[in-house]
C-alpha cells in the first residue's frame, strides 16, 4: 500500500512538473528578449566573441519560443547608449527603447581551451535580475550553455519573475555551489555563519554578503549570496543550508600559496615576473587570477621579443594539504626579430617606394641603434593604413589591404600583407564648388592637382589632402577663419578608369580680432609674446600672419609648444585670439668633453639663460680648454630694447690659440646692433676692439706673421645684411638664408691691423618631406689692404675641414709664403660650395645621414691670381649627424677628388666633431 502510494505521488509530481513547464512555455512564448553585445576576452579561435556569443544565445532563445531582437539593432542601441558600460538601470532603459520584455547581458572570457560566462537576465518592467554563471573546460560546451541560459530566460519570463531556486552551473572537475531551496525564514534569521574556513577570516566572507541577522531571505536572495561567495574565487565548493533559523554557508577552501617560484626564466628577471603578478605569497589559490597573471607574464616576454614564450603553472602540495607552492614555469623560446615583411598582391605598385613608409622592417646591421626589426603592436595597424595610403597616393582608389598574417617561427617573425590593388585611376578634371571667391584660373593656382595630373596623370590622395590645406589657408588669408573644404572623388562612367576631383568650399563668415590674449606663460612676460605677433586687436583675421606669428614664437625657443585658439564672442564677425604657450626650460648648465679634428680633445662648460627675468634677455658664460685653444666668453643680448625692433648685444672674451707657427693671446670686446627692415630681413652694425699678443714666432717667419710679433690692437667696424626665410633655426627644411658681411679694420680707426674683409653667404633648403632635405650653400669672400701694411694671417681665410671642404685640412689648402720657408699664410680670396642631401631617419633624436659634394678654393691673389681654375678642389663623402645630449655629433668621411695645394692626393679623411666648441 505504501509503495503504491509513493508511486502515485511520484506520478502526480511528474505530471505537475510537466504541466508547470507547459504553462511556463505558453506564458513566455512570443515575448521579446534583447541580447546586448558581451564584454569579451577571447583568443584567435573566437575573434568576434563579443558578437558571436550573443548571437548563439539569440538562436537558442528562438528555439525556446521567444522572440530575440536582431543583433544589429542591439548594437545600434548600445552605440547610442553612451560609453558602452552596462548596469541594471541601463539594461532596463535599453530594453524599454527596444520594446523588449527581458534584457540579457554579460561577459565572456576564454580560459585556455575552456571558458567562463557570467550573465544577467533582467526583466524590463518587474522582477529581480537573475544571474547565471557558466564555466566549462571546452569551447564545444558553449552551445549547451547558451541553450541552458535560453531555457532559464523562458522560465523567468513564464513565471513572471526571477527563478528563485536555480543553482549556478558547475565548473568542470569541481563541485557546484549549492544551497537548500526554501521559501524564507518566517521569523527572521537568528544568525548567518560561514563554516569550513581554515586560512581566511570568516569576516572576509561575511562582509561580502548582503543578508544579515533578522532578515527573511527567499531562495533567490540566498542564490545571490552563494554566487557572491563563489565569485571570490577562493573556494572549490560553496553550499547554503538552513539549520533552524541559522543560515549556514559551508565552503571548501582552495589551498593557501605559501611560496611562489619561477622556473625557466632567463631573459626576464624572476623578480620582474613576480612583480607583474597579482598573485602573492600568502594568498588563497585563485585560478582566474593566475590565468590573468600568465597572460601578463606572456606579455612581459613579448615586450622583450620572446613571442614564443609560454607561461604555465603547477601546484606542489605541502604535507597536510593546507598549503601549496605555486611554481610558474616558463618556456622562453628564442628571441625573435622581424625576418621578412612581404606584401602579396602587388602588381603595379612600386615596392621599393612603399618600403620607406613602413615601420615594420626586417632586422638589419644598424637595428641595434635604430630599433628596427622589433615587432610592435601599434605598428601593425599603422602599416596597414600606410600601404593603403600609399596606394591611394598612386591612383589606386579601390585598394584594399587586409590585416597582416603574422607567423612566429624559430628563426624570426614573418609578416605578410595581402593587397588588392584594383584599377589605377587617372584624373580627368579638377572642379570647384560652393563659395568661390576668385576666378577658376586663380583657384587652380592655389592647388596642385591639375599640375600633378599633367605631369603624372594618375590620381593622388596625398596631393588632394595637401590641396585641402592650401585652399583652407588661401581662404584664411582672406579673413575666412572658419572656411571648410570638403573633397569629392567622382568616378567617371566608361571603360577607362577616370575620376573627377572636386573641392567643395564653405567660406563661412569673414572675422576680425576683437582681443588678443595670452595663456600658459608663467615666467615669460606678456609683452615678450605679444611683440612677436603679426595680428592684433581690431585686425582682420589673416591666416598667413597667424602662421608667421607662430613661427616667430617657436624661433624664440622659449616654449615647448605654441598653439592658437579662436574664441567666439557672440558676434559672427568677431573672435578673440588666444595664444596658448607651454614654457620650456630656457636655462642650462652644461659641461662635457668634446673632440674635433682641429682642436683635438677639449673640455667645455657653460651656463646660459635664453629668457632672463622673462624679458627675453640672453646671457651666457662659456669656457673651453684644449691644447690648441683656451677661451672664455661672456655674452649678453637684448633682442628688443624697450620693446622696439632694435637688438643690442655685447661679447667680452678671452682666447689663447696655439697656431703651428706662433701663439696668440687675445682679450677683446664686441658690440653689435641689429634692426629689421622687413619681415625676414635685418641689418646690423658692430664694433670690435681687441688687444692681442703674438709670441713663439720663428726668426725666419713670414712677414704676415713676423710683422705682428708682440702686442697689437685691432679696431674694426662691421656691417651686415641678413635675409632668413627658413622655417627653423636649428635644422631648417625649407627657405633660404642670404648674408652679406663686411668689416673694416684700422685705416683711421686706430689699431695695428689694417684690412677690409667682405663675405657673401647664401644657403637654400628644399624638402620632399620632413625627413629628406636638399641643402645648397655658396660662400665667397675677399680680404683687401687699406694701407701698405700686410693683412695678418688670422684675418685671412682658412678653408678646409668640417665646416668648409671636407676631406681636406685647412693646411692642405692654405697658400704659402715660399720666400720664408713655405709658411702657411691663409688666403685673401676664397670660395666654397657645398651640396648636401640630409636624410633624417630618426627625427626624434636628430639622427641623419648626409651624402655631400664639396668644392672650393683658397688663394693669395698676389701670387696665384692667374691660376685660379687650377686651385679649385673637390671632395665627396658621407656624414653622420646626431643631436646627442652632449651636443651635436658629426662624423664625416671625405674623399678628395683632386690634389691638394702640395700636389698630393690623399686617399680620404675622417673628421669628427663632438660637443660645443666656442
Amino acid at each position: 500500500m505504501k509503495k503504491s502510494l509513493r508511486n502515485l505521488l511520484a506520478t502526480l509530481g511528474v505530471l505537475a512538473l510537466v504541466l508547470l513547464c507547459a504553462v511556463t512555455t505558453a506564458h513566455a512564448a512570443g515575448q521579446k528578449v534583447l541580447v546586448l553585445p558581451f564584454q569579451a576576452h577571447a583568443g584567435p579561435e573566437m575573434p568576434n566573441a563579443a558578437q558571436d556569443v550573443p548571437q548563439l544565445i539569440c538562436d537558442q532563445l528562438a528555439q525556446n519560443g521567444l522572440s530575440p531582437i536582431p543583433m544589429d539593432k542591439a548594437r545600434g542601441l548600445l552605440a547610442r547608449g553612451g560609453d558602452g558600460s552596462i548596469n541594471l538601470a541601463e539594461a532596463r532603459r535599453l530594453g524599454r527603447m527596444a520594446g523588449a520584455d527581458m534584457v540579457v547581458y554579460g561577459t565572456f572570457n576564454q580560459l585556455g581551451s575552456g571558458f567562463s560566462m557570467d550573465t544577467r537576465l533582467v526583466p524590463v518592467e518587474e522582477g529581480q535580475a537573475v544571474p547565471a554563471r557558466f564555466e566549462r573546460d571546452s569551447l564545444i560546451a558553449l552551445s549547451e550553455c547558451a541553450g541552458e541560459l535560453a531555457g532559464r530566460a523562458a522560465s523567468v519570463l513564464g513565471s513572471g519573475g526571477a527563478a528563485a531556486s536555480t543553482p549556478a552551473p558547475a565548473p568542470a572537475a569541481e563541485r557546484a555551489p549549492t544551497f537548500v531551496p526554501m521559501q524564507g525564514a518566517a521569523k527572521g534569521l537568528a544568525d548567518v555563519q560561514v563554516r569550513g574556513l581554515q586560512v581566511m577570516d570568516p569576516d572576509v566572507v561575511l562582509t561580502r554578503l548582503t543578508i544579515r541577522r533578522g532578515d527573511s531571505p527567499d531562495a533567490n536572495a540566498i542564490n545571490e549570496e552563494v554566487k557572491r561567495i563563489w565569485e571570490m574565487g577562493y573556494f572549490n565548493d560553496v553550499q547554503a543550508t538552513l539549520e533552524g533559523n541559522v543560515l549556514v554557508f559551508t565552503v571548501q577552501e582552495k589551498p593557501r600559496i605559501e611560496n611562489i617560484i619561477v622556473e625557466g626564466s632567463d631573459a626576464v628577471d624572476a623578480d620582474d615576473v613576480l612583480a607583474a603578478m597579482g598573485t602573492k605569497s600568502g594568498n588563497v589559490l585563485n585560478e582566474q587570477l593566475i590565468s590573468d597573471d600568465l597572460q601578463k607574464i606572456n606579455e612581459l616576454y613579448r615586450k622583450e621579443g620572446y613571442y614564443l614564450a609560454k607561461a604555465g603553472y603547477r601546484l606542489d602540495s605541502r604535507q597536510g594539504g593546507k598549503g601549496a607552492v605555486l611554481v610558474i614555469t616558463v618556456e622562453e623560446g628564442n628571441k625573435l626579430y622581424i625576418k621578412e615583411v612581404k606584401i602579396d598582391g602587388i602588381k603595379e605598385l612600386d615596392r621599393d617606394g612603399l618600403d620607406k613608409y613602413l615601420a615594420l622592417r626586417p632586422r638589419g646591421i644598424l637595428s641595434w641603434f635604430t630599433g628596427t626589426g622589433v615587432l610592435k603592436d601599434e605598428y601593425i595597424e599603422r602599416d596597414t593604413n600606410a600601404i593603403a595610403a600609399y596606394g591611394l597616393s598612386q591612383g589606386f582608389v579601390d585598394i584594399q589591404v587586409s590585416a597582416p598574417d603574422i607567423q612566429y617561427k624559430d628563426d624570426g617573425i614573418y609578416i605578410t600583407f595581402l593587397v588588392n590593388e584594383g584599377p589605377r585611376y587617372k584624373v580627368r578634371e579638377v572642379k570647384f564648388a560652393g563659395d568661390i571667391i576668385d576666378s577658376e584660373e586663380n583657384m587652380l593656382q592655389q592647388v596642385e592637382m591639375d599640375e600633378w595630373r599633367d605631369d603624372n596623370g594618375y590620381f593622388s590622395v596625398t596631393v588632394m589632402q595637401e590641396d585641402t590645406k592650401r585652399l583652407t589657408n588661401f581662404y584664411a588669408d582672406q579673413g575666412y577663419a572658419f572656411a571648410e573644404v570638403d573633397t569629392r572623388i567622382l568616378k567617371v562612367d566608361g571603360d577607362e578608369p577616370l575620376v573627377d576631383v572636386g573641392y567643395q568650399i564653405s567660406k563661412k563668415q569673414k572675422v576680425f580680432i576683437r582681443r588678443l590674449t595670452v595663456e600658459g606663460n608663467v615666467k615669460t612676460r606678456d609683452n615678450v609674446i605679444l611683440r612677436e605677433m603679426r595680428l592684433g586687436d581690431g585686425d582682420m583675421y589673416d591666416g598667413s600672419k597667424l602662421r608667421r606669428s607662430t613661427e616667430r614664437l617657436n624661433r624664440l625657443r622659449y616654449f615647448s609648444a605654441v598653439d592658437t585658439e579662436l574664441v567666439p564672442t557672440g558676434q559672427e564677425d568677431e573672435v578673440d585670439l588666444k595664444v596658448k604657450v607651454k614654457e620650456a626650460n630656457t636655462g642650462a648648465l652644461m659641461g662635457g668633453i668634446g673632440y674635433s679634428t682641429y682642436y683635438d680633445v677639449g673640455v667645455s662648460a657653460s651656463i646660459m639663460e635664453r629668457n632672463l627675468f622673462g624679458r627675453g634677455y640672453w646671457l651666457q658664460l662659456q669656457g673651453f680648454f684644449s691644447w690648441r685653444r683656451t677661451s672664455g666668453i661672456l655674452s649678453f643680448t637684448n633682442p628688443r630694447v624697450y620693446d622696439t625692433n632694435l637688438s643690442v648685444g655685447n661679447d667680452l672674451y678671452y682666447v689663447y690659440d696655439y697656431w703651428d707657427d706662433f701663439t696668440k693671446e687675445t682679450i677683446g670686446d664686441s658690440l653689435n646692433l641689429s634692426y629689421p627692415i622687413g619681415e625676414y630681413t635685418s641689418v646690423g652694425v658692430g664694433y670690435r676692439l681687441e688687444r692681442y699678443y703674438l709670441s713663439d714666432v720663428d726668426a725666419d717667419a713670414s712677414p704676415y706673421i713676423a710683422d705682428y710679433k708682440g702686442y697689437n690692437w685691432t679696431s674694426a667696424i662691421n656691417a651686415r645684411i641678413l635675409r632668413d626665410t627658413t622655417d627653423a633655426r636649428d635644422r631648417p627644411t625649407k627657405g633660404t638664408i642670404a648674408r652679406l658681411w663686411a668689416e673694416y679694420g684700422g685705416g683711421g680707426l686706430g689699431g695695428t691691423d689694417n684690412f677690409i674683409k667682405a663675405v657673401a653667404d647664401w644657403q637654400g633648403f628644399w624638402s620632399f618631406n620632413p625627413e629628406n632635405t636638399v641643402h645648397l650653400r655658396a660662400r665667397v669672400g675677399g680680404v683687401f689692404q687699406n694701407t701698405d701694411s700686410r693683412v695678418p694671417v688670422f684675418e685671412r681665410f682658412w678653408v678646409g675641414g668640417m665646416d668648409t671642404i671636407r676631406g681636406f685640412s685647412y693646411s692642405d689648402l692654405s697658400p704659402r709664403d715660399y720666400n720664408y720657408g713655405g709658411d702657411q699664410i691663409g688666403g685673401d680670396r676664397m670660395g666654397v660650395l657645398n651640396l648636401e642631401y640630409i636624410w633624417t631617419f630618426q627625427k626624434d633624436i636628430g639622427l641623419a645621414l648626409v651624402p655631400f659634394l664639396d668644392a672650393g678654393f683658397n688663394i693669395d691673389s698676389k701670387t696665384q691670381s692667374n691660376d685660379l681654375y687650377d686651385k679649385i678642389v673637390y671632395s665627396a663623402g658621407l656624414e653622420l649627424r646626431w643631436r646627442s645630449p652632449m651636443g651635436d655629433l658629426r662624423i664625416a668621411y671625405g674623399v678628395p677628388l683632386t690634389k691638394d695645394y702640395d700636389n698630393e692626393r690623399a686617399p680620404g679623411r675622417l673628421e669628427f666633431s663632438m660637443g660645443q666648441f666656442f
